[in-house]
């Protein structure tokens, strides 16, 4: 386990750029910010209040960057809602351990962080506030415990309401530097997401990563195809971070319109076979899997297509009884039960990988048929003309039980065409009772999809 108190920015030079975008940042610009917002903020070791936590919602990474640092400085934990929706925010902002709000959204109550970084900023855009190579606590001088609680991250509530899981700086800045020590990311590597930082893929991989291997981030954060084309151009971006959906949607760009990448993650979701050869051929890109969650952190990474899982380095991965993953991990909270007993079912290989054979939770009974729901989606997504499409199970009572009803995006079908696509590969009774056609499936930022939301498609 890396010594959480490895400085942050520790191979950063004072002028290596930090953020591309508009203005660039480089490391000194960084910690010259930090200090600024910081003396904004109450430090929660001295001043006795209650309110030891910030909500962060900025969608700027390096805004977002400055607030999460700024706050770490002062001792106070930051809560990172599942999205940025108005009642979210509120919600959060409501609990009495929080101080105040820090976003660079219009409107919004709070802290603006603009106001505060763009003092600093000249016609130009270039920051005029001198850099600062001064020791924050933050980045070595007098490090902060590693069993500090520096982030509250929640599930992304696909089954229901999101659920807080507090992360230690330990757990967060140990993982991070697995990570660039597993690929290898270090100064030099430009790093762009599809995914918002707020989500603890989108902390790690865009973040975190970046600040302590060496490396750079963009800003902004591209989801569609070709804006997300330009700025890979644009910031000479060697690293992409993204989900399933995000990368799907990249088959509309022409062969060779992408730039070759050191590396390509996707997580989140299966990736599927297809997508990942169709990127093969289009791009050479190699696109590598990371299987994580919010509950556990990283766990596991493979390079193909349907290959087995390695496990992370620290992490320890085992089959229950009844098939279901059991972790433990220097990434779980320390005071977690271990094992961390997961809803994922695996199948361990004889060279110390495993086989992930989908959710406990995603098999249901209609009748006296099993249904799996993960594997309905994918004969949908198989389909020409499916362009994306999402299942969900729906008790109806009675000697059914269940009922799979599925959103689907593709003008050309119909819920016939759909049922007679797929009748070849199952049984009648398998097939959803119920679509609904859409223009684009109600996605989080981060890709993935909430219940609740397909739900009130119907």
């Amino acid at each position: 386990m890396v010594d959480a108190r490895t400085p942050l920015l520790g191979r950063h030079r004072e002028d290596d750029v930090v953020a591309h975008g508009r203005p660039a940042r480089r490391a000194g610009h960084l910690r010259a910010d930090v200090h600024a917002l910081a003396a904004r903020l109450p430090d929660a070791r001295t001043d006795g209040s209650a309110a030891r936590e910030v909500v962060l919602v900025c969608h700027d990474r390096y805004r977002f960057t400055v607030a999460l640092l700024a706050a770490w400085s002062r001792g106070l934990s930051v809560a990172l809602p599942p999205n940025a929706q108005p009642s979210t925010v509120t919600a959060l902002r409501r609990h009495d351990a929080v101080h105040t709000v820090l976003h660079d959204v219009d409107g919004m109550a709070g802290l603006d962080v603009r106001t505060v970084l763009d003092e600093g900023v000249g016609r130009g855009g270039e920051s005029t506030r001198e850099p600062s190579a001064a020791g924050l606590e933050l980045f070595g001088a007098q490090p902060l415990d590693p069993g500090f609680r520096a982030v509250v991250v929640y599930t992304s509530g696909t089954t229901g309401e999101p659920l807080a899981c507090p992360k230690t700086l330990g757990q967060l800045l140990s993982e991070a530097h697995c990570l660039a020590r597993t690929f290898e990311v270090g100064p030099g590597f430009r790093v762009c997401a599809t995914v918002p930082p707020h989500h603890i893929y989108g902390l790690l991989f865009s973040v975190l990563v970046p600040l302590v291997s060496g490396a750079s981030f963009t800003r902004e954060t591209m989801l569609h195809a070709e804006p997300l084309a330009a700025l890979l151009d644009r910031d000479g971006a060697t690293v992409l971070v993204s989900v399933p959906a995000h990368l799907r949607a990249l088959r509309v760009l022409p062969a060779n319109r992408l730039p070759a990448m050191k590396r390509v993650f996707s997580s989140g979701a299966p990736l599927p076979a297809e997508t990942a050869l169709d990127l093969a051929a289009r791009f050479a890109w190699t696109c590598t899997e990371v299987l994580g969650s919010s509950e556990t952190g990283g766990l596991a990474w493979r390079d193909t297509p349907d290959a087995a899982w390695t496990p992370l380095e620290g992490v320890r991965i085992t089959a229950a009884h009844d098939g279901r993953m059991e972790v433990d991990s220097a990434f779980l909270d320390p005071d977690a039960a271990r094992p961390y007993v997961s809803f994922d079912r695996i199948e361990p290989t004889s060279d110390g990988r495993f086989r992930h054979l989908g959710r406990a939770d995603g098999v249901v009974k209609t009748g006296s048929t099993r249904i799996s729901v993960p594997e309905l989606e994918a004969r949908l997504l198989a389909i020409p003309g499916v362009h994306d499409a999402a299942v969900i199970a729906v008790e109806v009572g009675g000697a059914r039980g269940f009922e799979c009803w599925a959103v689907v995006v593709g003008a050309r079908h119909t819920p016939a065409s759909l049922r007679e696509a797929l009748l070849p590969w199952l049984d009648a009774v398998v097939i959803p009772r119920r679509f609904r056609f859409v223009d684009a499936l109600p996605r989080e930022a981060h890709g993935k999809l909430r219940r609740a939301a397909l739900r009130a498609l119907f």
